[in-house]
């Protein structure tokens, strides 16, 4: 029997290996063939995703095909996708069957900022979700791996992100969705 196992993941298993959450044998046995992209909100594509996701949840669903207005693009493009391509995924599923026309803004109402957790409201939601809290967990984790290899290397980016076994760009755009100062640690080389 041939298998083949395909994983993804939004944060950096390298590092969560690292940071000590995610287990090492299972991190080696998926690491064969890895293929790294960059968040969708740095992506140019999310509109046109968006799209043909409504195309297809048009024909599951059997509905007709819906556009989407200029205010609801507007507010897909400013969503900072938490959940990256699944969130996109399932807002515009949602959307689809929420329209009767036209996609517009408030058929993303988990867009508009009103809402901006997932997680049920009520006595049985007492706290964030045990998936929110690995997810801030591994971001957690991340940041202060990058910002140590970043000291250690005083705020050379080429030999952290060969300290971290990672690739320059993937370092770069992690240091610039974790806000992390990266000139500051060359200051603290000169001084």
């Amino acid at each position: 029997m041939d298998v083949r196992t395909i994983a993804a993941s939004s944060v950096s298993l390298e590092l969560a290996v690292r940071a000590g959450w995610f287990r090492q044998d299972v991190y080696c046995g998926l690491n064969d063939v890895v293929i790294t992209l960059p968040p969708l909100r740095q992506r140019d594509d999310i509109l046109h995703l968006a799209k043909d996701f409504v195309a297809e949840a048009s024909m599951e669903f059997g509905r007709p095909c819906r556009e989407i207005s200029t205010s609801a693009a507007e507010v897909l493009l400013r969503h900072s996708w938490p959940g990256n391509v699944r969130e996109l995924r399932n807002v515009m599923r949602r959307a689809t069957l929420l329209a009767a026309d036209v996609i517009d803004r408030q058929h993303l109402s988990l867009l508009d900022g009103s809402r901006t957790s997932t997680r049920r409201s009520g006595p049985t939601a007492i706290g964030p979700s045990l998936k929110e809290i690995a997810e801030a967990a591994a971001e957690d984790a991340e940041r202060q791996a990058i910002r140590q290899a970043l000291q250690a290397c005083k705020g050379n980016k080429t030999e952290a992100a060969r300290r971290l076994r990672t690739d320059y760009k993937t370092l770069h755009l992690k240091i610039k969705q974790y806000g992390i100062d990266a000139e500051r640690f060359k200051k603290l080389r000169a001084s």
